[in-house]
Protein backbone atom coordinates (compact mmCIF):
# COMPACT_ATOMS: atom_id res chain seq x y z
CA UNK A 1 0.00 0.00 0.00
CA UNK A 2 1.03 3.45 -0.91
CA UNK A 3 1.80 5.63 2.02
CA UNK A 4 -1.23 8.47 3.17
CA UNK A 5 -3.63 6.29 0.83
CA UNK A 6 -4.53 3.84 3.08
CA UNK A 7 -7.46 5.64 4.64
CA UNK A 8 -8.85 7.17 1.61
CA UNK A 9 -12.24 5.22 -0.28
CA UNK A 10 -11.79 3.42 -3.65
CA UNK A 11 -12.35 6.72 -6.17
CA UNK A 12 -10.18 8.85 -4.11
CA UNK A 13 -7.20 6.53 -3.87
CA UNK A 14 -8.01 6.21 -7.95
CA UNK A 15 -7.82 9.94 -8.42
CA UNK A 16 -4.74 10.24 -6.04
CA UNK A 17 -3.33 7.71 -8.59
CA UNK A 18 -4.32 9.35 -11.87
CA UNK A 19 -5.68 5.41 -12.72
CA UNK A 20 -8.76 4.23 -13.99
CA UNK A 21 -11.66 2.33 -12.68
CA UNK A 22 -11.23 -1.72 -13.40
CA UNK A 23 -14.77 -1.39 -15.32
CA UNK A 24 -12.60 1.69 -17.37
CA UNK A 25 -9.67 -0.66 -17.92
CA UNK A 26 -11.78 -3.48 -19.09
CA UNK A 27 -13.36 -1.89 -22.20
CA UNK A 28 -10.22 -1.38 -24.01
CA UNK A 29 -8.81 -5.00 -23.45
CA UNK A 30 -11.89 -6.49 -24.46
CA UNK A 31 -11.76 -4.64 -27.48
CA UNK A 32 -8.32 -5.55 -27.84
CA UNK A 33 -8.90 -8.90 -27.64
CA UNK A 34 -12.34 -8.79 -30.49
CA UNK A 35 -9.60 -7.53 -32.37
CA UNK A 36 -7.13 -10.70 -32.26
CA UNK A 37 -10.37 -13.04 -32.62
CA UNK A 38 -11.40 -11.18 -35.97
CA UNK A 39 -7.71 -11.06 -37.22
CA UNK A 40 -7.16 -14.89 -35.85
CA UNK A 41 -4.78 -13.79 -34.09
CA UNK A 42 -5.79 -15.57 -31.05
CA UNK A 43 -7.11 -19.36 -29.98
CA UNK A 44 -10.63 -18.64 -29.85
CA UNK A 45 -12.43 -18.84 -33.07
CA UNK A 46 -14.90 -15.87 -34.27
CA UNK A 47 -17.80 -18.62 -34.65
CA UNK A 48 -17.82 -18.95 -30.56
CA UNK A 49 -19.14 -15.88 -29.54
CA UNK A 50 -20.33 -14.44 -33.02
CA UNK A 51 -20.24 -14.39 -37.37
CA UNK A 52 -19.51 -11.66 -39.84
CA UNK A 53 -22.48 -10.23 -41.06
CA UNK A 54 -22.32 -9.37 -44.71
CA UNK A 55 -26.18 -7.62 -44.86
CA UNK A 56 -26.30 -3.74 -44.07
CA UNK A 57 -23.87 -1.15 -44.60
CA UNK A 58 -20.19 -1.06 -42.62
CA UNK A 59 -18.83 2.23 -43.44
CA UNK A 60 -16.07 0.86 -46.28
CA UNK A 61 -15.25 -2.44 -44.22
CA UNK A 62 -16.36 -6.41 -44.31
CA UNK A 63 -15.96 -6.80 -40.44
CA UNK A 64 -19.68 -6.33 -39.09
CA UNK A 65 -20.41 -8.56 -36.39
CA UNK A 66 -23.31 -10.24 -35.59
CA UNK A 67 -23.55 -11.61 -31.90
CA UNK A 68 -24.88 -14.63 -30.83
CA UNK A 69 -27.63 -14.56 -29.09
CA UNK A 70 -27.98 -17.53 -26.09
CA UNK A 71 -30.72 -19.17 -23.57
CA UNK A 72 -28.48 -19.93 -20.93
CA UNK A 73 -29.31 -23.69 -21.26
CA UNK A 74 -25.89 -25.07 -22.57
CA UNK A 75 -24.54 -24.38 -25.84
CA UNK A 76 -27.37 -23.84 -27.42
CA UNK A 77 -26.82 -20.19 -29.02
CA UNK A 78 -29.02 -18.74 -31.93
CA UNK A 79 -27.70 -16.92 -34.19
Amino acid sequence: MILGLKNLQYEDRLGELKLWTLVDRRVPADLIEVFKIVRELSSIKLETFCKLDNKGITRGHQWKLKKKRCNGEGDQCVE
